[in-house]
C-alpha cells in the first residue's frame, strides 16, 4: 500500500512539473523582423530581478583578509563574510546594516543599524555579542563623515547634539564616547572643507535656492571667499594640502566642468583635465582620504586618465580585461594597500575584484552569477543625433543580438530631468534588449553632463523643444531605418514618465505605446505639492518650469501636462505608480488613471503598495518587469518569459 501511495505521489509530482513547465513557458517573438531573427536564447525573468545566487557589494578587511557582501539565498537576503584566502564562509549578519566598513587594524565589522552605530567580530555575530560605538553626545541626529585609518583617529562628524540645533561639525572617538565641536554651523550650513590636521579651512553655505558661498577660516573669523552659481557644478574632492589647495570639479567660469586646483587662499582654479567635448566625467578615489587618483573623461566615453601613481596601478590591472571596460563600486580598505572593484568587461555584467595596490596585484573575488549569460549580452555605444534645429543630442544606443532590419524599438527618457544617462552596463536595458527590443536612451537638451549651455538650451522648454529632441531621436531610427515605424515606445520614470506620456498625446502616429513609471503627470499640481527637500532647490525646478505665480508660466503647465490632454491619447500606454512616493505624488497617477477610464482610453495601471519614487524589494523588481515585457510583447511584438513560479513564492523568501 505504501509503494502504491509513493508511485501516486511521485506520478503526480510529474504530471504538476510538466504542467508548471508547459504554463511558464516564454511567448516567442511576433514581431516579423524578430521571427527571422536568430536571437539569442531567451533569459529568463527570474534570473535578471530574482536569482537566490546573487551576491554583490563587496568591503574588505583592513589586510584583504575578509569580505563582507550582500548574499542572496532561498530563505532571504544577508550579509555575508567570508575568508578571502579559503572561501570559507563566516557569518551572516541582517540585511538592513548599513555604512558597512571594518575596524582600522582588526578584523572587526562595522555598520549602522537601527540607527546605532555597532562593531561586530564575524566569529561571533549574533546581536547579544555586538558592542554600541554610537556617538552619544549626538543624540539629536548624526552622520559619519570618514572611516578610520588608524585606531586612535576621531572621525569627522556632523550632528546634533539636540534635535531642536542646527548641526555642527565635531571630532568623535572611534567608541563614540567623546565628541569635540570644531565647526559651528548655521541654518545655511551645507558643509566644510579641512586640511591634512583636521581643521576647518573652508564653509559653504546656501545663500538662496541659487546661490552658494565660500568662506574661508581666518584669523579674524569666517570671511566671504567666493558666490558659487547654481550653473557652476563645484564638488571639492580632497582635503585642502599645506599650501592651501584641494582639487575640485568646477564648471565656474567656463562652459564645461573640469578638474582644477583651487586656491583657498584666493578663490582661484588652474585646470588640471578637461574634455572641450563635454563635462569630465567622476573621480575614483582608491584610499579613504587622499584625493582622487582616476578620472573617466565624459558619460559618453570610457577614457580613463591616472591622477597619481595609485591611479595608474589601477588603470594597468583593469587592462587585463576585456576592454572597455565598465566600473561600479569602488571601496578602498582602511589601510589603503586594498581595493575591492566591481567590473564589468564590454559590458558582460560583474567581475569583483580585491586589487593590491601595493603588490600590483588582484584576485577574483566572484563573478556576478548573472554573467554566466554574458555571450547573450550586448555592448552599447555612444551616439549623436541632429535635432530638428540643428543641436546634436547624445544617447546611448543599445541593439539585440544577431537582429537586422527595422525593429520594435525603445525610446527611453531619463528623469530629473537635470539628469543624463552613461555609457555603461544597464540591467534593465540588458532586459528589455534581450526581449527583442532596441534601446535608445537619449540626453536630450537640459541633461546635465555635457555643458552649462547644452543644459540650459532645455530651460523652459518642457512639452517643446526638450519633448522635441524625444520626438526627433525615434523619427531618426525610422530614417535610418533602424526601428519600425509602427512598433516604436517611449518610455521613462519621473520626468521620463512625464515625457513619455506626453508623447503619446502629443505627437499622433509616432509612438505606438508608452510605458510611464512613477510619473510627473501635472506640472502644476507638481509645482505646488513638492516634496520638502526640494526647498534648497528649487531654483532648480524653476529653470526648467516656471513659476506658478507667472501666469505665462502657468499656462505653459496647464497646456504640456499630460493630465490635462487624456483626451488627446492615441495608443496604450501602461502607467506604474508607488503608493508611498514622496516625490511625485501617486494622486497624478490615479487622476491620470480616473480621466483616461472616463474618456476610453486604453491605459493599464499597476499600483505598488511598498514602493516609493520607484521599486526597491526583488518582488517588485520581478513584477514590474513581468508587466513590462508582457506590455511590449502585446503591443511592440518582442519576447516575453512568460510567468514565474518566484512570482508566488512564500514570505519568508525576503
Amino acid at each position: 500500500m505504501l509503494k502504491k501511495l509513493l508511485l501516486c505521489l511521485v506520478v503526480c509530482a510529474g504530471l504538476i512539473a510538466a504542467a508548471l513547465m508547459f504554463i511558464t513557458r516564454g511567448t516567442p517573438a511576433s514581431h516579423p523582423t524578430l521571427k527571422a531573427s536568430t536571437l539569442p536564447r531567451l533569459i529568463p525573468t527570474r534570473a535578471f530581478y530574482a536569482d537566490p545566487r546573487a551576491a554583490y557589494d563587496y568591503v574588505a578587511s583592513y589586510d584583504g583578509a575578509y569580505v563582507a557582501y550582500k548574499k542572496a539565498s532561498l530563505t532571504g537576503r544577508s550579509i555575508a563574510i567570508k575568508e578571502v584566502a579559503t572561501g570559507k564562509h563566516i557569518a551572516e549578519f541582517p540585511i538592513g546594516i548599513g555604512f558597512i566598513r571594518w575596524h582600522p587594524t582588526e578584523p572587526l565589522l562595522r555598520f549602522v543599524f537601527e540607527a546605532h552605530d555597532w562593531q561586530a567580530d564575524p566569529k561571533m555575530p549574533d546581536r547579544q555579542n555586538w558592542t554600541s560605538i554610537r556617538t552619544v553626545r549626538l543624540s539629536g541626529g548624526w552622520y559619519k563623515n570618514e572611516v578610520a585609518t588608524n585606531p586612535g583617529m576621531p572621525l569627522l562628524t556632523w550632528g546634533k547634539s539636540h534635535t531642536r540645533e542646527v548641526g555642527h561639525m565635531w571630532l568623535v572617538s572611534q567608541n563614540g564616547l567623546t565628541a569635540e565641536k570644531i565647526a559651528t554651523g548655521n541654518d545655511k550650513s551645507q558643509y566644510w572643507m579641512f586640511d591634512a590636521e583636521t581643521k576647518p579651512v573652508l564653509r559653504l553655505d546656501s545663500l538662496d535656492p541659487a546661490t552658494t558661498r565660500m568662506f574661508r577660516n581666518t584669523d579674524s573669523g569666517w570671511e566671504k571667499l567666493i558666490d558659487i552659481d547654481l550653473d557652476d557644478d563645484f564638488y571639492p574632492l580632497s582635503r585642502t594640502d599645506a599650501d592651501g589647495m584641494l582639487i575640485v570639479r568646477s564648471a565656474r567660469g567656463r562652459d564645461k566642468a573640469a578638474f582644477t586646483q583651487f586656491d583657498s587662499a584666493t578663490g582661484t582654479e588652474t585646470v588640471l583635465l578637461e574634455n572641450p567635448n563635454a563635462d569630465v566625467g567622476w573621480a575614483t578615489a582608491l584610499t579613504h582620504s587622499g584625493p582622487p587618483d582616476v578620472v573617466r573623461m565624459g558619460l559618453d566615453t570610457l577614457e580613463r586618465q591616472a591622477l597619481t601613481d595609485r591611479g595608474q596601478v589601477f588603470l594597468d590591472i583593469l587592462s587585463d580585461f576585456p576592454q572597455p571596460v565598465i566600473l561600479g563600486a569602488t571601496t578602498p580598505t582602511a589601510s589603503g594597500r586594498y581595493v575591492t572593484q566591481a567590473v564589468s568587461p564590454q559590458g558582460k555584467s560583474w567581475i569583483y575584484l580585491l586589487i593590491d595596490l601595493q603588490e600590483k596585484t588582484y584576485d577574483i573575488l566572484d563573478e556576478y552569477y548573472f554573467r554566466k549569460f554574458k555571450d547573450r549580452l550586448v555592448q552599447e555605444k555612444a551616439v549623436t543625433f541632429t535635432a530638428r534645429d540643428g543641436l546634436e543630442i547624445p544617447a546611448v544606443l543599445t541593439m539585440p543580438k544577431d537582429a537586422a532590419g527595422p525593429l520594435p524599438f525603445i525610446v527611453e527618457i531619463h528623469g530629473g530631468p537635470a539628469h543624463n544617462i552613461s555609457l555603461g552596463y544597464n540591467h534593465d536595458t540588458q532586459f528589455l534588449v534581450n526581449r527583442g527590443y532596441g534601446v535608445l536612451s537619449v540626453n536630450f537638451r537640459g541633461s546635465t553632463g555635457f555643458g552649462k549651455a547644452f543644459q540650459a538650451k532645455g530651460f523652459k522648454e518642457f512639452g517643446r523643444a526638450m519633448q522635441n529632441d524625444i520626438a526627433d531621436a525615434a523619427q531618426w531610427l525610422v530614417d535610418l531605418g533602424m526601428a519600425d515605424p509602427d512598433a516604436l515606445t517611449a518610455m521613462g520614470t519621473s520626468y521620463g514618465g512625464y515625457a513619455a506620456a506626453l508623447a503619446m498625446t502629443r505627437d499622433p502616429g509616432l509612438f505606438d505605446a508608452a510605458i510611464v513609471e512613477f510619473p510627473m503627470l501635472d506640472v502644476e499640481f507638481q509645482s505646488k505639492y513638492h516634496p520638502g527637500f526640494w526647498e534648497s532647490g528649487l531654483d532648480g525646478w524653476w529653470r526648467y518650469f516656471g513659476q506658478i505665480e507667472n501666469p505665462d508660466d502657468l499656462a505653459l503647465m496647464r497646456k504640456y501636462s499630460p493630465s490635462n490632454r487624456v483626451q488627446e491619447l492615441h495608443g496604450p500606454i501602461l502607467l506604474i505608480g508607488g503608493l508611498r512616493d514622496q516625490i511625485t505624488a501617486v494622486q497624478q497617477v490615479r487622476d491620470f488613471e480616473a480621466a483616461a477610464q472616463e474618456a476610453g482610453k486604453d491605459v493599464s495601471t499597476h499600483y505598488f503598495p511598498n514602493a516609493g519614487h520607484g521599486v526597491d524589494h526583488w518582488r517588485d523588481h520581478l513584477r514590474r518587469a513581468r508587466l513590462i515585457e508582457d506590455f511590449l510583447a502585446q503591443h511592440l511584438g518582442g519576447r516575453s518569459g512568460g510567468f514565474e513560479l518566484v512570482e508566488v513564492a512564500p514570505k519568508f523568501i525576503d
